[in-house]
């Protein structure tokens, strides 16, 4: 986190939960998380922070101290009799559907009366097929539990970084997209590093069987595309495809009555053409990530990470909620796309 974001946080500490509760324009708030453990997931780890299970039941104790949960329904109950979401509840969200939801995420909501939306990506159910960024955390895992001097020149060679450290090595392996997956799979096998083992051993995502369980517990299963490319990359034909044709893979198999979207990575940037078109289709409501900006004109609600174990919890939800207010000062408190 960088020094600027510290202060920020820092200082929204200092005011009370209700005070801020009362001068933000949030309602609802919207966290979201990927998987929470107290083991190091190789196939997570090197990707992005998450919490272990004592850090996670202290956030959801928040949570509950200031805030009532709501459904993924309640809010469509709401859009549809055109009121405003209710004052001081929250939805907690969860992307990817690793394993990690079903074995600890879900037991620990239900012992608290707490709802959750699981997003997942149809690609993977079954463990069909490993998520590309994972195979990045497990290479890099890889280079770092074998520093030998042969192991690092193969990645050295296969990423055309001569003489680089693992360092930067780490850092170009990191920065490898959606539409060169191709390169990862090279090393992969350049290394004798097994994707489909790891599949087969770990099981790091929900099976079918998973999912007909936790809908029929009362949580609520949505979509996050196919096999979550970055949309940026994609034609508009190819982000509604991936967009529709996940949600229905949804509905197909675990016979939701509503269908719920998160975009992967992120939305920003996305244009407003995909959005009118995305209108048309049965999508009830649509998730994005730009920390509680305001754009229901396009039946989408925005989240925020809950994913920093260097910040505390109620440190962040008084940040959040300062910035929803600072920015509805501003005038800036609302999604625009071109």
């Amino acid at each position: 986190m960088s020094p600027l974001k510290k202060i920020f946080y820092k200082t929204g500490s200092c005011f009370s939960m209700q005070f801020l509760q009362k001068i933000s324009p949030v309602t609802t708030l919207f966290p979201y998380h990927h998987a929470v453990s107290n083991d190091e997931l190789p196939h997570i780890h090197h990707l992005y922070p998450y919490k272990n299970i004592s850090r996670f039941k202290e956030d959801i104790d928040i949570l509950l101290k200031h805030n009532k949960p709501i459904s993924a329904n309640d809010l469509l109950q709401c859009l549809a009799e055109n009121k405003p979401f209710p004052k001081k509840t929250f939805l907690l969200s969860f992307d990817d559907g690793f394993r990690e939801v079903y074995d600890t995420v879900a037991p620990l909501l239900e012992s608290k009366g707490v709802p959750a939306i699981f997003f997942i990506n149809p690609a993977f159910i079954d463990n069909k097929e490993l998520f590309f960024r994972c195979k990045t955390s497990l290479l890099i895992d890889y280079l770092l539990k074998n520093t030998y001097i042969d192991t690092i020149k193969e990645y050295r060679h296969h990423l055309n970084l001569p003489g680089s450290t693992a360092t930067k090595i780490i850092s170009e392996l990191k920065e490898i997209k959606f539409n060169s997956t191709e390169t990862v799979d090279e090393l992969a096998q350049k290394i004798n590093y097994s994707f489909d083992d790891f599949l087969k051993i770990n099981r790091p995502f929900l099976t079918t069987d998973n999912l007909l369980s936790l809908k029929k517990r009362g949580f609520t299963i949505g979509a996050h595309s196919m096999n979550h490319p970055y949309y940026e990359q994609l034609e508009l034909t190819e982000q509604l495809d991936q967009t529709v044709s996940s949600c229905n893979y949804v509905q197909q198999n675990t016979t939701m009555d509503k269908q719920f979207f998160s975009f992967p990575y992120t939305d920003e940037n996305l244009p407003q053409k995909l959005f009118d078109e995305l209108k048309k289709t049965g999508i009830d409501l649509l998730f994005g990530v730009q920390n509680q900006k305001e754009e229901l004109n396009n039946k989408m609600v925005h989240r925020f990470n809950a994913e920093r174990p260097v910040i505390k919890f109620d440190h962040q939800l008084k940040g959040i909620l300062l910035m929803a207010a600072i920015n509805k000062f501003a005038g800036s408190n609302k999604v625009k796309r071109l």
